[in-house]
């Protein structure tokens, strides 16, 4: 079944189209479903019955003007441009059976989904990140920069660097001790004087002049995805999608997810041999050296702060891993 844009809540939920998803409907069940973090959307379970079977779906609605996360980031229904059809095209393979009807009201949006949480289990071993690299290489192999650059809903890598900037989160009291506290560490490591250049730094698109941009989910991590063998691993929740490098998904996805024990070199090489695979040519080395770069930039002011205030400093790995950022960001910053 395609995905269907419908006129309200109460058609996503009629009695007609709900019989297309169950036929023999005689009952429905709703549960509102307590969530986490930073998003204020609201999440229902929707049971379905029949005489001999069930089927569980989810809806998920968000309002736009009472959600924080979406008022400071200026979100107006960025997860549904996966839906627009040259973008939902290529996407089809990572979202597919997932998503089954969507509405889009003036502050508000709706989405209709199956129940996929059987697949939403993952050991995270180091040859599981081997294939979620793979799959985010193939994800971004799919779009050329002219497929989304006209989309102006998607955020652009300075707005990933200022997601969650000192001023946004100084409403939410606890995000604001969490950032004060890694930045007090980030300073003492860096010095003053790279500190500075660092938090100078607003708009990273000025600093280079070009590298190559691709559709950018912006929060890739095995929450946000549905394991459903090496081959086939789906992507949902698309509210923070983008335009912008291949590498600040990879590395949001090596900061956030990755044992701290792995040897990020290798995974990145990996991603790297597998993207120019799919692509069909080798990146040069200045286009790859640029795209780090930026990563490492973008990446670093969306969460390092927060990866420093959170980590043990005494612990071994995860001082090799803080270890690992630093110096990289230092790396980059000495050569602008």
């Amino acid at each position: 079944m395609s995905v269907l844009k419908k006129e309200s809540i109460k058609d996503l939920l009629s009695k007609d189209y709900l019989m297309q998803i169950l036929p023999g409907l005689r009952d429905i069940k709703l549960e509102n479903i307590k969530t986490n973090g930073l998003s204020g959307a609201k999440i229902y379970k929707i049971t379905l019955f029949s005489r001999q079977d069930k089927k569980s779906l989810y809806l998920k609605i968000n309002n736009l003007k009472e959600d924080w996360l979406a008022k400071v980031n200026k979100d107006e229904g960025r997860e549904l441009a996966i839906f627009k059809d040259d973008i939902y095209s290529k996407l089809e393979e990572f979202i597919n059976d997932i998503y089954l009807g969507y509405y889009i009201g003036d502050n508000s949006y709706a989405i209709l989904m199956n129940d996929m949480s059987v697949y939403k289990k993952t050991n995270n071993s180091e040859k599981e990140c081997l294939y979620y690299l793979n799959n985010l290489a193939k994800f971004h192999s799919k779009f050329k920069e002219h497929d989304i650059t006209n989309y102006k809903e998607l955020l652009n890598v300075d707005e990933y660097c200022n997601f969650l900037t000192k001023t946004k989160v100084s409403e939410v009291e606890e995000f604001k001790e969490n950032y004060q506290k890694g930045e007090i560490i980030l300073k003492d490591i860096l010095g003053e004087n790279l500190f500075n250049k660092y938090d100078e730094i607003k708009e990273i698109d000025s600093i280079f002049s070009y590298y190559p941009k691709t559709f950018l989910h912006g929060d890739y991590r095995p929450d946000n995805t549905l394991y459903i063998n090496q081959n086939d691993i789906r992507i949902i929740d698309w509210a923070n999608s983008g335009c912008g490098p291949c590498t600040l998904d990879v590395f949001w996805y090596l900061m956030t997810s990755v044992n701290v024990k792995f040897d990020k070199t290798i995974l990145l090489n990996y991603y790297k041999m597998n993207l120019e695979n799919y692509i069909g040519y080798k990146l040069t080395r200045r286009t790859w050296d640029t795209l780090l770069k930026v990563g490492i930039l973008a990446s670093c002011k969306m969460y390092l702060v927060s990866l420093l205030a959170n980590s043990n400093l005494e612990d071994k790995y995860e001082y090799l891993n803080i270890y690992y950022w630093i110096e990289n960001l230092k790396s980059v910053l000495i050569d602008l």
